[in-house]
């Protein structure tokens, strides 16, 4: 039987060969193309053989060395990696040693990868590349009734849930986004309170560009007296659904908004068949992060996340390193385990 092997900037079509178990928003090319630039291409290798399908969605970035133009690839913000529909092995490790073989010979020479927690596609390339534990993610199980969810969620926050709707708080879903720009101007306060790093900063083309995936989002807004005063960016697709980004006005905060927000949220989910709602790790890997404390009091139900360090070719990805570290040697100590240093 041949097989179809490509590298490709369009590849929703082939996700129609997946179940709906599978099929989840960070392996569209509408959210892949979202975090595209002048530096970042958006890429999917496919692997095909009958109805097996292997896809593998990316950005893919130049790196200038010595000889010329060669290339490396970062899965795109949240998670990503290989998906396939079928667990015959054999296929399985077909493609992938395809897919390592046909990159290096388009001279890619490494790449970075966000294994998808939900699915545990690590495993696909645990033997293949470097696979690491990263930390600890919180997923709420909706597929059951309301009141088992309720149950499931800490007395601390059932008590500010009844707190913030005594205050007159109301959830509402925004399927349109009719109140992007609200969101925008929210999500930046919090990002300026917080100081967050400029990778938590997203320009006008990302928020433009995510009308093209608007049967995937919607925004929950929290508001009293007709007034938006907390609102959180969520995507469903399949039986996933994800907590993306939110935003709050400060002096709103002792209403414990975003915990309503986030139980709002779920049972919208729920509502619209979704079986799990993962809602992320904290902003490190401590078990003491004080945004995973907060997650981790709606579910006992954790996932794993891994990352994925996949060297293509070791002579050039060293020589683009050696370049990096000559060029800013006073952050050669500090960038020591980011793999993908020289893209800084």
């Amino acid at each position: 039987m041949s097989s179809e092997v490509k590298f490709t900037e369009n590849w929703d079509n082939y996700l129609d060969y997946f179940s709906k178990e599978c099929r989840d928003i960070y392996f569209r090319e509408e959210y892949v193309k979202l975090y595209a630039s002048e530096k970042d291409r958006a890429e999917c290798f496919i692997y095909k053989k009958g109805d097996n399908v292997l896809l593998f969605p990316y950005l893919k970035r130049m790196v200038e060395l010595l000889d010329g133009e060669y290339s490396d690839f970062e899965t795109a913000y949240g998670y990503g990696g290989p998906i396939v529909n079928t667990e015959d092995a054999f296929f399985i490790g077909e493609a992938l040693d395809e897919f390592k073989s046909r990159a290096k010979e388009n001279k890619i020479i490494a790449g970075f990868i966000r294994f998808h927690p939900l699915l545990d596609n690590y495993l696909l390339l645990v033997d293949k590349s470097e696979v690491i534990f990263d930390r600890k993610t919180v997923a709420m199980n909706l597929d059951m009734e309301q009141e088992e969810i309720w149950g499931e969620i800490h007395s601390k926050h059932r008590n500010s849930i009844r707190k913030a709707q005594e205050f007159g708080l109301i959830f509402s879903p925004d399927e349109r986004l009719k109140n992007l720009s609200v969101f925008r101007g929210l999500y930046k306060l919090t990002m300026d309170r917080l100081k967050a790093k400029d990778y938590y900063y997203f320009d006008d083309k990302y928020f433009n560009n995510l009308n093209n995936l608007n049967e995937y989002i919607f925004l929950g807004l929290i508001s009293q007296n007709d007034k938006i005063v907390s609102a959180g960016l969520f995507f469903k697709n399949g039986i996933f659904g994800h907590y993306h980004l939110s935003g709050s006005l400060t002096e709103y905060n002792y209403y414990n908004s975003n915990s309503f927000l986030i139980y709002g949220a779920a049972l919208f989910l729920k509502e619209r068949g979704i079986k799990i709602f993962h809602l992320g790790g904290g902003s490190d890997n401590s078990k003491d992060n004080s945004l995973y404390k907060f997650k981790s009091r709606f579910s006992r139900n954790t996932r794993s996340f891994f990352i994925g360090k996949l060297l293509l070719d070791k002579e050039k990805y060293t020589e683009a390193s050696d370049i990096w570290d000559r060029e800013f040697p006073e952050r050669k100590e500090m960038a020591s385990k980011i793999f993908l240093k020289y893209r800084f």
